[in-house]
């Protein structure tokens, strides 16, 4: 009988002078126990979830550059899926990025894991305005009344980029469009609802900045209770 010690205070050790959090134990979405560490590389630091009862393990992949304060998200490769287990191991590198006071997380998403992303606080960074009409024009076809705002301000900002002269407007407009889309997935994850990413433009940048953590600390506190992880952001 494995001995699972759950809710352990999470502790940090540092590395090249990144606080780092030692090995310690969560759950998935199943209550299934998981171990999770930090796996460094001369290139890459990686964050390990495996599970307590065999040796399937996940893993992220993660680029940290300490002197500008960055995270970069490479990759994220789960045992399984529908488990949590990504989003455990997203929760946990945005633990290190709280600890450490990090100011800019990226990450580069293809189409189905857009939402995923969206639903901790990342918003959609993207200069492409291919790209930033056509989620908008998505949204332009919304039916719910309930998103009559989110429906309205997609035409609004459509014809302010196809007729704005002015690049300064037009940036601030790409921006606010970026944020629509975003919040519109964030709303639906966060609910559990089912989004055709298909319909999304099939790649973009997204990104998490500091104030992110405040604005969706609430939420990312009752995932990282829901997991059985000791830390409060």
């Amino acid at each position: 009988m494995i001995e699972i010690l759950r809710k352990q205070p999470l502790t940090f050790y540092t590395r090249n002078g990144t606080k780092f959090f030692e090995p310690f134990r969560a759950v998935d979405k199943n209550k299934n126990p998981l171990e999770i560490s930090w796996n460094h590389k001369p290139q890459t630091s990686s964050i390990m979830a495996k599970s307590a009862y065999n040796d399937d393990y996940s893993i992220y992949d993660m680029d940290i550059e300490k002197e500008q304060k960055k995270f970069h998200g490479v990759s994220i490769v789960a045992s399984s899926k529908n488990k949590g287990i990504g989003e455990v191991l997203n929760l946990t590198s945005l633990i290190t990025f709280n600890e450490n006071k990090f100011n800019d997380y990226s990450v580069f998403a293809l189409r189905d894991s857009i939402p995923f992303f969206a639903k901790y606080g990342f918003n959609i960074l993207s200069s492409n305005l291919n790209e930033i009409l056509h989620n908008l024009k998505i949204l332009t076809k919304i039916k719910s009344e309930r998103f009559f705002d989110t429906k309205e301000s997609a035409k609004f900002f459509i014809d302010k980029i196809h007729n704005s002269s002015s690049e300064t407007d037009k940036a601030s407009y790409i921006i606010a469009s970026n944020n629509v889309i975003s919040d519109y997935l964030r709303i639906l994850t966060r609910e559990g609802k089912k989004i055709d990413t298909d319909d999304l433009y099939n790649h973009t940048h997204m990104h998490f900045s500091a104030i992110d953590t405040i604005r969706n600390k609430d939420y990312l506190n009752e995932l990282l209770d829901k997991h059985e992880i000791n830390y409060t952001i």
